[in-house]
């Protein structure tokens, strides 16, 4: 006992030394290593620009010749983003006099990316502000937009994020992707393709939206014709009465069963009445189905208020319910719109599928409320039994038929149905019924329909792409998913941010991956922790493989601590810079998964694998660690040619910096999911533990 109590006895120093730090104080040490890099690259920029066009020119004097696509280590968030913003633009065909430029800049085929030289650096800066600059000028050319590309890019800084920037120019962005629609194989071939008018989609109120879509279609009716209803209402009638979304008691299936009556029509001003009453529903059901009932402005509102270092970045949805009709339209069929509003999350239909459960649970009147009860074991008797019984019956965990003789023991059957509605719960899965268990089996089958509403509302605001592999980290559920295509292949259990320190909700791109990394200590820490006890033992930061530079670059200049009186150090501490060297003992392990972000945010290994026995795994300052972190740097090896699995092993034993970067970035998104169903279709609950279910819920709009 007591040789376990001396091991845990360091572990649990590093722990509490750790929760002293922030992602505000990685964000520092971020930033401060990047000052340097900048000021060299403004001094070459402004050189290099000599020779390139008014308009680049123009675009580093606005931001004082500050590099926005290169950093000192790859390409930036904002350059991970942007690229994947020309990619999606290609595959529908827009842009395509900037994919030569776009290939020559892809860190695949351009040897200068794995230069350390600067004017290498320089060239690719300016090549993809080359590229920034023709893309966004082509999406608000011809738009009367409060932007234009430059101070777009001066947005984007300020906000330290160029997503936040792209969605301030959602509206440009949906009308330049509908200038694209073409329906001269459709019954409407006179189509107007005019540009003028196709920004109007998403411009203004629905009355505004409604009669540019109209213009589009030369008047012509969509909705009804002599005969009565034409099939683009039947399928949209249809869909409504099929969408387990939609509530029976929603104003919009009221008005739906109201039109859907409708018996055939010759007057002309009643066809124009019922043509636009359909038209109008449509867009109020569409507004439904692309963006859910989440209120997101108000959530933000409230996310700084009460969660001051949490954050939910949400992406804006590239279509308007009149830009999905038109493009319909050229499909002969509204499917088409249907389709493309539905996330492309993969588990998306298998929620569809919990949520027809669980309604159907509503509308058989849910289940008794459970009175108060003891602790509960398998083999004891209690008189709450039957009713517990009852109760996992109507949820569906309980499956036995087998009949028992004494109802009141808790028995096989039952143990059976417990154990899986803990793993449902994720709870310690072993049928002993505690405080946990209890509060999970109290929560009414109404309350869990909402939560798996408002998940499903939530993923309608993820980024929407179609890439064959893709990461998400479920925060509540202390999991992250490696997926090719629908299936996964590598999960396992992570560490997240706690309360306080909320691990952020966002997009990025895995591009780099540190074996060995050092570890850089923020300030916190180093006042707290490491300069008392350097008073104490100068010799501390030795015995710890902890270093000290005069810089943050491991190959700066070291300092011997015991030249330092560190007696006059408290409050104030020195310039120098601390990092531990890379090892088992480092404190973000022997690996680390970096995707460029504004919040110093990254995946790594860890040495207090103790800490995955818990139960509850919001543990950390907001970075994620792996529970498997080599297993997954060998799915890595399986689907990107540049990580050598074997040759990584090798370099993890000799403990040496190396970065490995990846061929092609593989996305990876921070989920917040508190319900959803897994690849077997078991639908699975957690604990709401930022708040954010609440605070969702009660900006719901009715």
């Amino acid at each position: 006992m007591i040789s376990k109590i001396r091991y845990l006895i360091p572990l649990l120093t590093l722990f509490y030394t750790l929760s002293y730090s922030s992602v505000s104080e990685y964000e520092e040490i971020h930033n401060e290593i990047e000052a340097e890099f900048i000021k060299e690259m403004k001094g070459e920029i402004k050189k290099a620009i000599s020779s390139k066009s008014k308009r680049v020119k123009e675009a580093y004097r606005a931001i004082s010749y500050q590099p926005v696509w290169i950093d000192s280590d790859y390409l930036t968030q904002y350059s991970e983003l942007l690229y994947n913003e020309l990619k999606e633009d290609f595959d529908k065909g827009l842009d395509k006099k900037l994919v030569v430029l776009y290939e020559k800049l892809q860190p695949s085929k351009n040897k200068k990316f794995e230069s350390s030289s600067i004017e290498d650096k320089v060239n690719l800066e300016i090549g993809i502000m080359e590229l920034y600059l023709s893309h966004i000028d082509d999406i608000l050319k011809g738009k009367n937009s409060k932007y234009n590309a430059i101070t777009l890019l001066q947005y984007a800084l300020k906000e330290h994020s160029l997503i936040s920037a792209i969605n301030e120019i959602s509206k440009e962005r949906i009308s330049y992707r509908s200038q694209k629609l073409d329906a001269n194989d459709t019954d409407y071939s006179a189509l107007n393709n005019s540009a003028s008018v196709a920004i109007k989609l998403t411009d203004g109120d629905e009355k505004v939206r409604l009669n540019a879509m109209y213009k589009l279609l030369n008047f012509k009716p969509i909705w009804i014709n002599k005969s009565g209803l034409s099939k683009y209402s039947k399928e949209f009638f249809q869909q409504i009465e099929n969408d387990p979304t939609l509530s029976h008691d929603s104003s919009t299936y009221s008005e739906y069963k109201d039109l859907g009556k409708l018996d055939g029509i010759t007057d002309h001003n009643e066809i124009i009445k019922y043509e636009l009453k359909i038209a109008k529903l449509y867009q109020k059901y569409m507004s439904h189905l692309l963006y859910g009932n989440i209120d997101w402005q108000r959530f933000q509102r409230d996310l700084k208020r009460h969660h001051p270092n949490g954050a939910w970045v949400v992406h804006n949805i590239l279509s308007s319910p009149e830009s999905l009709l038109i493009e319909s339209i050229k499909s002969r069929t509204l499917k088409h719109a249907f389709k493309k509003a539905k996330p492309l999350f993969p588990l998306y239909d298998r929620m569809l599928e919990a949520l027809n459960k669980y309604q159907s649970i509503v509308n058989a009147g849910g289940w008794e409320r459970l009175p108060e009860f003891a602790n509960l074991k398998p083999n004891m008797r209690s008189p709450i039994i039957p009713k517990l019984v009852e109760r996992l019956k109507r949820e569906g965990d309980y499956t036995s038929t087998a009949s028992t003789e004494d109802p009141t023991l808790y028995d096989q059957p039952l143990l059976d149905a417990v154990v899986r509605f803990q793993k449902r719960h994720g709870l310690v899965a072993e049928g002993y019924i505690g405080k946990m268990t209890r509060e999970a089996l109290d929560e009414s089958a109404e309350h869990k329909l909402s939560r798996i509403k408002l998940n499903l509302d939530r993923l309608k605001w993820v980024k929407r792409e179609d890439e064959k592999y893709h990461i998400y980290v479920n925060i509540p559920a202390f999991e992250m998913y490696l997926f090719d295509g629908q299936e996964i292949i590598e999960s396992m259990e992570v560490i997240v941010g706690r309360k306080g320190h909320e691990t952020p909700i966002f997009y990025g791109k895995v591009r780099t991956i540190v074996l060995n990394p050092y570890w850089r200590i923020p300030s916190s820490i180093i006042r707290h922790e490491l300069i008392p006890k350097l008073q104490k033992n100068p010799n501390y930061t030795n015995s710890k493989n902890i270093e000290i530079h005069t810089g943050y670059s491991e190959y700066s200049p070291l300092v011997d601590p015991h030249s330092i009186n560190w007696n006059k150090y408290g409050k104030r501490i020195p310039a120098y810079k601390f990092m531990q060297s890379p090892g088992s003992f480092n404190a973000l392990g022997k690996v680390k998964y970096l995707f460029p972000n504004r919040y110093s945010v990254y995946m790594h290994d860890t040495n207090e694998r103790y800490l995955f026995d818990k139960y509850q795994r919001a543990l950390s300052h907001g970075c994620i660690r792996l529970h498997k972190p080599f297993e997954l740097l060998e799915s890595f090896s399986t689907i990107d040619r540049r990580v050598d699995y074997q040759k990584s092993k090798m370099i993890l034993e000799e403990n040496t910096k190396t970065p490995l970067r990846l061929s092609n970035s593989i996305p990876i998104d921070t989920l917040y999911l508190t319900s959803w169903a897994d690849k077997d279709g078991m639908v699975e609950f957690r604990n709401d533990i930022y708040g954010y279910d609440e605070m969702q819920l009660s900006t719901l709009k009715r």
